[in-house]
């Protein structure tokens, strides 16, 4: 670690623990308001689960995959603000989904959604109408939290096609189930979505484009210290003013900053901070209680020597499993992924029911329902990731519509990330969204950063 990183006695306007997208466009954020950030990373890997790892010559994703790409959304935003190119293939509108009768290719001009309820309805034209028609009304007057979306659309319709649409699209867009997604975020979500929408996938993998950022942070003044793991924060007379790290090969010293701001997920930053005695706020820890489970993810890339679907350079969600819910072809995509004559697919998972789920068993179902789905064309495919993503590395930290606030009851003491997304988003962009949050409150005087 360099002298001006590692002296107790030169301090940061900020400190960010993790370098996964919250922490990174956190750093962004601040550094092109005139900031002086540290990030810290405990791995030598940039980016979380939006990063990529090179395994025997593919490149591989630590997790997400389709990137929203936008003006002015928060993803793309800090590279924005930095002048740094936010790489990207575009996907939007390259969506196919698959039912019990059949695939659907959904329009890219429009209609999406009303295409979709009418492929799930397989003829019925009037109960699709009169399904559309409730959507629409409900993205207008979104409803309660109270009941889940599951609820909303058992009222709404019998139909069973349709309910196994949207428990694929819930699992693959959200990262949730039908039954664990609260009906009025589902909708927030789909009034959020439905707003100039693009997304991509990085060629040269999303590591790539966290480097890039990374390269424009330092070039402002910040740091970005690898293999630095935070083992405290430290809170005095109530308020964040550090934290303690431990750096391979050196050791372990305090570091202080005027703003503590963690992307390590709600609950461990209440473990770094000391304890809940700490958070006396019971308002806040009741919240955390409450819907305190994670969402955890299944994750399997693997290469044949031909394509499952040819000519498929989009992403399929599934409606005809239990556990498999997303598919897609990043070769036929961006070639350069994969060697000649090999061809990476990626494809993911979720627990049937992420509270009480079985993951080992249900991953094993996931690899079923991908045979199932592509029967006998998976003889000699060489998988190179076949995990589960759970405990403190999970597909994100807690449900949709269950998230945690930005801030915490401790003055100068904030988190990013996929625990604490606004209302409305999910994964990448909620994450990259919690950190414009955060530099808002910050810019608005909640803290003398």
């Amino acid at each position: 670690m360099t002298s001006a990183a590692t002296s107790t006695t030169d301090r940061w306007d900020a400190v960010i623990i993790g370098a996964g997208m919250g922490g990174m466009s956190a750093a962004a954020r601040l550094t092109a308001a005139g900031r002086r950030v540290l990030l810290l990373e405990k791995s030598g890997h940039l980016g979380g689960r939006c990063s990529h790892r090179e395994r025997d010559g593919v490149r591989v994703t630590t997790g997400a995959i389709m990137i929203p790409m936008a003006a002015h959304n928060a993803t793309r935003e800090p590279f924005d603000l930095l002048g740094v190119l936010l790489e990207m293939i575009e996907l939007t509108g390259r969506m196919r989904y698959r039912l019990q009768h059949g695939d659907f290719d959904q329009a890219t001009a429009g209609g999406g959604l009303r295409g979709l309820i009418a492929f799930a309805f397989n003829g019925d034209e009037a109960g699709a109408a009169k399904l559309f028609d409730a959507f629409i009304a409900a993205m207008k007057t979104v409803p309660s939290d109270d009941h889940t979306f599951k609820d909303w659309l058992d009222r709404e319709t019998p139909n069973a096609e349709v309910k196994n649409l949207f428990q694929g699209f819930c699992a693959a867009l959200m990262g949730t189930n039908l039954h664990e997604i609260p009906a009025g975020e589902f909708f927030r979500f789909m009034r959020y979505s439905s707003r100039g929408s693009r997304f991509g996938m990085a060629p040269a993998g999303n590591g790539a484009n966290m480097e890039a950022l990374a390269a424009a942070i330092e070039a402002r003044g910040s740091k970005v210290l690898r293999h630095a793991v935070c083992n405290r924060i430290v809170v005095e007379d109530g308020r964040a003013t550090g934290v303690v790290v431990k750096v391979a090969g050196e050791d372990e010293r305090f570091i202080p900053a005027e703003v503590v701001i963690s992307n390590t997920g709600p609950v461990r930053t209440i473990e770094l901070a000391g304890g809940r005695e700490h958070f006396a706020d019971p308002a806040y820890l009741a919240r955390l209680d409450a819907s305190p489970h994670e969402a955890p993810i299944f994750h399997i890339s693997f290469i044949t020597d031909k394509p499952l679907i040819e000519g498929f350079d989009g992403c399929m969600v599934f409606g005809n499993t239990r556990n498999l819910i997303y598919l897609e072809i990043p070769s036929l995509i961006s070639p350069g992924v994969s060697p000649p004559g090999q061809v990476l697919h990626t494809a993911f998972g979720a627990p049937s029911d992420a509270a009480t789920a079985d993951l080992k068993a249900e991953l094993q179902n996931t690899l079923a329902e991908l045979e199932a789905n592509f029967p006998g064309q998976l003889a000699g495919a060489r998988f190179i990731v076949n995990a589960r993503h759970s405990g403190q590395s999970p597909g994100m930290h807690r449900w949709a519509g269950h998230m945690m606030p930005v801030t915490t009851p401790i003055p100068n003491l904030f988190n990013v990330g996929d625990g604490c997304t606004p209302p409305g988003t999910i994964g990448t962009e909620g994450a990259a969204g919690s950190a414009r949050e955060v530099v808002r409150l910050l810019e608005q005087g909640k803290s003398p950063c």
